[in-house]
């Protein structure tokens, strides 16, 4: 057990901390200074040390705190205490700005996931740039407190006018960069780990677009290239523009009725083609130039395809509903979960029946309408009973049996045969309500 001793002489004023390593070494720690607040400190180092030395020498993971003192040490002490064994390596990005400054770090962070696909980085590049702002290219990441990270939360809802939803996504793409630098030794602990998720979708941005609606925005589209969009992300429930985009003419299986969709996010699935699908695609085939890969062979430089479809709406006569792609991806899936079984649709759409509780399914009007004109069927169990629910008076269970009077009549007047309530059991001289 580590020993903690006063020091007064010779100059040194302070405490020193004995212990024995792993190895039945005996190291000291010298822990300058006096008074009490000093002594509580060296106490509190000699419990991190002797929590260290008992975890390495059971081979057990040691006590999260110990861990997190020890990793959060710098200089000589960091330098004897991984001699030792009981600190982690300093990582060599520690020496550099991408291992010390948020900016360098959140660039290199980003940098280092090839494994995203491209709208994953979109998306994390919104982070980096909001926690630039917010805390400054040159800001210490090791400053950086969980204050400050609850203080950056707010500051998106308050000053930048985010959604619930989107704060929540952004809260959480931030934890997992801070958490990178907690696995690289880079920080003792994450400052956004207190930060909770919360709830990324928001109902208040759903819209369902009902047939007539569609028809006229189908209508207003100029070209045979805009249609097949349209119709692919409103009929087919394709993610656009990754999977509008990416479908060939050698997806389409003609005569099975079928389209075979690589989606980036979610990998390999297949669409029926649904006829109005089908109509769009012959249009579109007809249309195409000999040799043409794409099933959608212009717009594929579009920067933003949502800025023009928003000018197609418009020119509908229609006004521009929010998350334009999705609410068409959703409305669809509102559609077809009436007519076909959850897993069929979540094949086809390629996300599961809770994503889509959560994110598409919408209550359109046509259920409201149908709700207030319900009528029970004949028989149905709904409704049987016109009468109201009787008060419920005796709210304890009785604490007799009703159907025994502890004698050997029951309630019915039928007698108990002698033998008891129960069969005779193999070895037993009597029967065994009797034993």
């Amino acid at each position: 057990m580590a020993s903690v001793t006063r020091l007064d002489a010779g100059g040194r004023q302070g405490f020193r901390i004995r212990f024995y390593d792993c190895e039945k070494r005996q190291r000291e720690i010298y822990v300058p200074g006096t008074g009490k607040r000093i002594e509580r400190l060296a106490q509190s180092i000699a419990g991190h040390v002797d929590a260290l030395v008992r975890a390495n020498a059971s081979n057990i993971p040691a006590d999260p705190a110990a861990v997190s003192w020890a990793n959060g040490t710098e200089g000589g002490l960091r330098d004897n205490l991984v001699a030792w064994g009981l600190a982690d390596p300093v990582n060599p990005r520690l020496a550099t700005d991408e291992g010390r400054l948020l900016g360098p770090f959140v660039d290199a962070y980003l940098a280092s996931r090839t494994d995203w696909k491209p709208r994953t980085v979109a998306n994390a590049k919104q982070v980096n740039r909001l926690l630039k702002e917010f805390f400054g290219d040159r800001h210490p990441i090791r400053s950086i407190v969980p204050g400050d990270a609850e203080r950056w939360r707010r500051w998106l809802a308050s000053e930048k006018g985010l959604a619930v939803a989107t704060c929540s996504k952004h809260a959480k793409r931030a934890k997992a960069m801070f958490a990178d630098a907690v696995r690289d030794r880079l920080l003792a602990e994450s400052p956004f780990a207190i930060l909770k998720g919360g709830d990324e979708s928001n109902a208040n941005r759903h819209r369902f677009i009902d047939p007539e609606m569609s028809a006229r925005v189908l209508d207003a589209c100029p070209d045979s290239d805009w249609r097949l969009i349209f119709t692919l992300c409103r009929w087919g429930g394709l993610r656009c523009p990754s999977e509008v985009l990416g479908l060939r003419w050698s997806d389409v299986d003609w005569a099975a009725g079928r389209l075979r969709i690589e989606s980036p996010k979610t990998g390999l699935r297949f669409c029926p083609m649904f006829p109005e699908i089908r109509r769009a695609l012959e249009e579109s085939f007809d249309a195409a130039p000999a040799g043409a890969v794409y099933c959608v062979d212009g717009y594929r430089g579009a920067e933003n395809l949502r800025t023009q479809f928003a000018r197609i709406v418009e020119r509908a006569g229609v006004a521009p509903w929010p998350k334009m792609f999705v609410n068409l991806r959703s409305t669809r899936r509102t559609e077809l979960q009436e007519l076909f079984p959850d897993h069929a649709v979540n094949k086809w759409l390629g996300h599961s029946g809770a994503v889509a509780a959560r994110h598409y399914l919408q209550i359109t009007d046509d259920h409201w309408a149908r709700a207030i004109d319900f009528r029970p069927l004949a028989g149905s169990h709904i409704g049987a009973n016109p009468g109201q629910s009787a008060p419920i008076t005796e709210t304890q269970k009785p604490r007799e049996n009703p159907g025994f009077d502890g004698l050997r009549g029951g309630r019915d007047g039928h007698l108990i045969p002698p033998q008891g309530l129960e069969p005779w059991t193999q070895g037993l001289r009597v029967p065994c309500s009797t034993n």
